[in-house]
């Protein structure tokens, strides 16, 4: 094939000039308009190209800082044509709607297995690898992006040294793509972009769906933080808190209080009870904080403040040291001034004593204070209910009220023992009361960070960031199976029933508590991962699907936290090859041959036999094959031999003995390459085995434990 350059075809009319002279003699006999236009014409496609391609390679570089982890997009804007996107090192990228071109390469990223972004390029319909050297482009890291251009002969070109030099991109024959025959046209490398509070899917024109947490490295976080936090007057508390991406703070607080945000502390100070009356006693402390491209977020704790009610109180009968006070209860040392008496300490609410209760407490016949001593002693349980001597850490039966205002009540008293029941009982010292207040319930205001990363079509990662040490859950869930629970409550009892069910026996026995089935600290889920140290997978997610990560805390089996959710979307499969696969199996007694005849016999495939069971645990089949997938990996791995001698082209057969008698099994049946990555969706056959005597194995016994799967051998 010939290539004619505008400079080639100028050469060759000088020739005609200088050979030819006499061909020229008059005007009329030879007319070169024609030419001449198809030169301007060649000229002026390739011009109003430029624009397009500029575009386009904007639209390169945006991908590159897309699946870019040093890089978070921290907003995205809707613009008259498309999208901006703003990311955290403080630049923005613009993002046309997407529009399909044709005939054009178009570039692409793909995750490969191992789950490195690398560049592709897809023509005339077929997408592959971009390769420079021999070897695949990275889109991260210090690999040059591609840069897209057309050359003086309407020729696509493209470079990998920043456009210094280029080479003509050749379609699936060999031969340069064109950019300018007639219809041909340049897409976006968008199809559509959508977002939601935790991430952005930048779905690429050739289906795939890039997912990209938003402001992933921006948050602030108060660790073990009260929703309300009580204080005595005068007194410092200090909190630890986690943050990121945060270049300024702004601190707000009640009246009369002092507040300070540094290296990570929070400290508060309580007003003093000297100015307790021009203070505020209840308020908010806030931390403000904001990024350095302007976002802006807060974190908040409520706060009160009230006198000291800790300390020692002298009576004519007894002192009463309260040591410390809760939210549930306090802690005393009672020391009486008879060591010999018997004395008894209870509590009732200030509001009680005020409205003229205390006498009703203590000489009420049916519950005060004495019948119940009485009936105490008749039973020989006195000693289990009052005290004599001093008592060092004495604290009240039961559970007090948070925030309100009680009176200890105490009291010396002498039972008649010659009685029989009821045996009377008379007070021998004066009713002494002690208030206090208890403190504000201690409900700390737990809470996740969940950051979603590396979303695939097959999988997720996920960093969940506790704000306190509580034990917690937390898991992936599909959003169509949250969306039947009635509300948050319900969904997070049917996750901890399913501990229940799990552990019931280990739970019933003590052998197993649910400090032992939570997590605490920050936890990195992978989806999916083989766990070694369970000897089983963590399973795949579903293509094409929305979920959430959740997470809540879980004390004793019961939920003591709202519910933290993340919510992303899985990318769509697409197969890069298309093939379908025809299976027959032939069943004899515990035997079956399976016969695979692939639609396309250029496909390198691999098919596997599970037990159904297995199997229909799955809620997809590309699920199930992905999971099937590195079972085979790891026990090719096991057996010291690679994953490309496992796989198969043409028609292909293989026997499998000694299965389980009378049980269901699935035959799939699925195309991966020869770097084991799925490229086609999977077929399933089912088959059932007689119903005799097993004759499994011991070596397929073991094999069948590894995800219930029987390899080839």
């Amino acid at each position: 094939m010939r290539f004619f350059t505008m400079r080639r075809l100028a050469a060759c009319m000088g020739a005609l000039l200088l050979v030819s002279p006499p061909l020229l003699t008059g005007c009329d006999d030879y007319d070169d308009s024609e030419l001449w236009q198809n030169v301007n014409d060649l000229k002026s496609r390739i011009e109003a190209l430029e624009t397009k391609i500029g575009q386009m390679n904007t639209e390169i570089a945006a991908l590159q800082k897309i699946v870019d982890d040093a890089v978070t997009v921290v907003k995205v804007e809707k613009s008259a044509d498309g999208y901006v996107i703003y990311f955290s090192d403080n630049t923005t990228a613009e993002i046309k709607n997407g529009t399909a071109g044709a005939d054009a390469p178009v570039i692409g990223v793909k995750q490969d297995t191992d789950e490195v972004y690398y560049w592709t390029i897809t023509t005339d319909g077929k997408t592959e690898w971009l390769m420079a050297g021999g070897a695949k482009l990275r889109v991260t890291g210090e690999s040059v992006k591609p840069v897209m251009s057309v050359d003086d002969e309407g020729y696509w070109t493209i470079s990998y040294d920043g456009g210094k030099t280029s080479e003509r991109i050749l379609d699936a024959a060999g031969d340069p793509v064109s950019a300018v025959t007639e219809g041909s046209s340049i897409g976006s490398l968008f199809k559509s972009v959508n977002y939601d509070d935790n991430n952005v899917y930048f779905e690429l024109s050739d289906g795939s769906i890039v997912t990209v947490p938003v402001r992933s490295n921006f948050y602030m976080l108060i660790r073990k933080a009260p929703e309300v936090a009580t204080f005595v007057f005068g007194e410092t508390k200090v909190w630890d808190v986690e943050s990121a991406g945060v270049t300024k703070t702004l601190v707000s607080k009640p009246d009369e209080w002092k507040v300070t945000y540094a290296d990570g502390k929070l400290t508060v100070t309580a007003p003093t009870e000297a100015h307790k009356e021009c203070a505020d006693l209840r308020g908010t402390v806030g931390i403000t904080y904001f990024s350095a491209n302007g976002q802006a977020d807060a974190v908040m704790m409520d706060v009160v403040a009230d006198a000291d009610y800790r300390g020692e109180t002298v009576g004519e009968d007894f002192t009463v040291n309260i040591t410390e006070i809760t939210d549930k209860n306090i802690k005393a040392t009672v020391t009486p001034k008879d060591d010999a008496a018997y004395w008894y300490m209870g509590y009732t609410t200030q509001e009680n004593i005020d409205n003229g209760g205390l006498d009703k407490l203590i000489n009420d016949p049916l519950n005060g204070y004495l019948s119940m001593l009485g009936y105490y002693a008749a039973y020989n349980f006195l000693d289990m209910y009052a005290f004599k001597g001093a008592k060092t850490d004495f604290s009240f039966p039961g559970v007090l009220k948070g925030g309100t205002e009680f009176c200890a009540v105490l009291f010396g008293f002498t039972p008649d023992a010659s009685a029989s029941y009821p045996v009377p009982v008379t007070l021998n010292t004066e009713v002494m009361t002690v208030p206090f207040k208890t403190q504000e319930p201690v409900v700390i205001n737990t809470v996740y960070r969940i950051d979603v990363s590396d979303v695939s079509w097959y999988g997720a990662k996920y960093v969940c960031v506790p704000s306190d040490d509580l034990g917690y859950l937390h898991g992936f869930v599909r959003k169509s199976e949250f969306d039947t629970y009635d509300d948050d409550a319900a969904f997070m009892k049917s996750r901890i029933d399913i501990y229940k069910r799990a552990y019931r026996d280990e739970l019933e026995s003590g052998a197993l508590t649910w400090a032992d089935l939570t997590f605490t600290e920050t936890q990195t889920v992978v989806a999916p991962a083989y766990i070694e140290e369970a000897g089983a997978t963590r399973m795949g997610l579903v293509d094409d699907t929305e979920y959430y990560v959740y997470a809540f805390s879980c004390t004793d089996g019961n939920a003591t936290s709202p519910l933290s959710k993340a919510a992303f979307k899985t990318g769509k499969f697409i197969p890069s090859e298309e093939c379908t696969f025809e299976i027959t199996t032939t069943v004899e007694r515990q035997d079956v041959t399976v016969n695979v005849v692939p639609s396309n016999r250029n496909v390198t495939y691999y098919f596997s036999v599970t037990r159904a069971a297995q199997q229909e645990q799955f809620d997809a089949d590309l699920q199930f094959a992905v999971d099937d997938l590195i079972w085979t990996k790891i026990w090719a791995e096991s057996q010291q031999i690679t994953l490309s001698s496992l796989l198969s082209k043409g028609e292909d057969s293989n026997k499998w003995t000694d299965l389980w008698a009378a049980t269901a099994y699935i035959v799939c049946a699925y195309g991966v390459s020869e770097d084991g990555a799925i490229t086609t969706r999977p077929t399933l056959a089912r088959f059932v085995t007689k119903g005799t005597i097993d004759q499994t194995s011991v070596k397929n016994a073991a094999a069948s434990a590894m995800g219930g799967k029987v390899f080839r051998r």
